[in-house]
């Protein structure tokens, strides 16, 4: 308790000073017409009650995206109109341009599953709670869901593999670098990537465009210092191998966010508590990265906040890691309200959240902590090496992207099953 009231002064000490130092004056020149509390909100910028009306409609919104029937649309609209005039020229543009950010990526070439917008939108608001408070603004990277062709056939005519085409979202929030792999050698090839919006990106492969060789291996498109994609080039005569789709559990996690803000006692306010978890290939291994950020509601805003990756799958040497073919992401946001441990329902690779925020004595390093049950997790693997898989060659012939060559081909290679993702039972994509 000692601490709480040593920050109550530290947060409000300067200003009833100024109070005591101001009302003797005003009242002498002014008598009792001056309004002090808007005088000195005035100096120091306070806009409490505003403050509190913007926040409250932003949990409101982040909060009612938790369900994964939520119409991200109408909750960004209902946004909108409750948010206050006064924060027109911040929050609501910010706001209003997620939304037409979101409406325009929504259109017929939009290809990302349909839960993904709805957990992308909530994250933004987040971010957007974080900016207007001047918190640290959680980090944001580009969300690539498919490409058009999967890979690239070079028995096609040139005129029929002349470019890649990228769908996602967010493609402009950093430098997305390309790279064609020949033998051992890594060309940067960025220079013939085109992006016409945030959610599409287009690789010329044509006669101006990316110059794909017999040494030509893969492309691979790269951000953040890390591989994203690997797109194949499928040589003449390619060895193909067989798919292995497997499903596996992970192990339950639990993670504790380090102390970033004010004491370490939330003290029956709040908190708020935002959880995203993100599922990754790297290299070999499947991991699940996980940030939490619980927040005091009130001065001295105690905070917890932070990331932790944890490897939930790691892959036989003999094994590569082509795709994770089930839901990847998974996102919570509520405002605790007791000492108790919360139980939440979990969509895409979450069965379940278990929050606590708020405890006896002080929490975080002690009690604020997320832990998370998985659903089952489906892997599309490969044997290691150059070979392409069966899957590849199949998506690509649903793509229309696969030649009469490679066709008349593996119509002969009864020993390999040749199977897209969306061709397994109790696929939902």
């Amino acid at each position: 308790m000692g601490k709480k009231i040593c920050s109550y002064l530290r947060a409000y000490g300067v200003k009833i000073i100024l109070y005591m130092i101001i009302l003797p004056c005003m009242t002498l020149i002014n008598g009792c017409d001056c309004n002090l509390n808007d005088l000195v909100d005035r100096i120091f910028g306070k806009a409490d009650d505003l403050t509190e009306k913007v926040i409250a409609s932003l949990d409101n919104a982040i909060g009612s995206l938790n369900a994964t029937s939520a119409n991200y649309q109408e909750i960004l609209q209902k946004l909108i109109n409750e948010l206050p005039s006064k924060v027109q020229s911040t929050v609501t543009n910010e706001v209003s341009n997620l939304l037409n950010r979101t409406v325009a990526a929504a259109g017929a070439e939009f290809r990302c599953n349909a839960d993904f917008l709805r957990i992308r939108v909530q994250q933004a608001l987040q971010r957007i709670k974080a900016k207007f408070l001047k918190q640290p603004v959680p980090p944001i990277e580009p969300q690539l869901c498919t490409i058009v062709p999967l890979a690239i056939d070079m028995n096609l005519p040139p005129a029929r593999r002349n470019k890649i085409e990228f769908y996602g979202y967010d493609f402009d929030v950093t430098t997305i670098q390309v790279l064609r792999v020949d033998g051992t050698r890594r060309v940067d090839v960025s220079d013939k990537l085109t992006q016409p919006t945030h959610y599409h990106m287009i690789l010329n492969l044509g006669s101006n465009g990316v110059p794909i060789n017999s040494n030509t291996s893969k492309i691979i498109l790269r951000w953040n210092n890390r591989d994203i994609s690997s797109i194949s080039v499928i040589q003449p005569s390619p060895d193909i191998c067989q798919t292995e789709y497997y499903t596996f559990q992970p192990a339950s996690i639990s993670f504790m966010p380090p102390h970033t803000e004010g004491d370490k006692e939330f003290a029956g306010h709040g908190p708020t508590v935002n959880c995203n978890v993100k599922l990754l290939v790297y290299g070999n291994r499947v991991i699940a990265r996980v940030y939490m950020k619980a927040r005091e509601t009130k001065a001295d805003w105690t905070t917890a906040e932070g990331t932790k990756e944890f490897t939930i799958y790691t892959a036989d040497p003999n094994k590569t890691i082509e795709a994770i073919v089930s839901p990847t992401d998974a996102s919570y946001s509520y405002t605790d309200n007791d000492c108790n441990v919360d139980e939440f329902p979990g969509s895409g690779p979450v069965r379940k959240f278990r929050f606590m925020g708020d405890g006896k004595g002080n929490d975080v390093g002690y009690h604020t902590r997320v832990d998370i049950d998985f659903n089952n997790i489906r892997l599309q693997l490969k044997q290691t090496g150059d070979c392409v898989s069966s899957a590849t060659i199949r998506m690509l012939e649903l793509q229309d992207a696969l030649s009469p060559t490679l066709k008349q081909r593996i119509r002969t290679m009864h020993h390999i099953k040749f199977q897209a993702p969306k061709e397994l039972p109790g696929c939902c994509d």
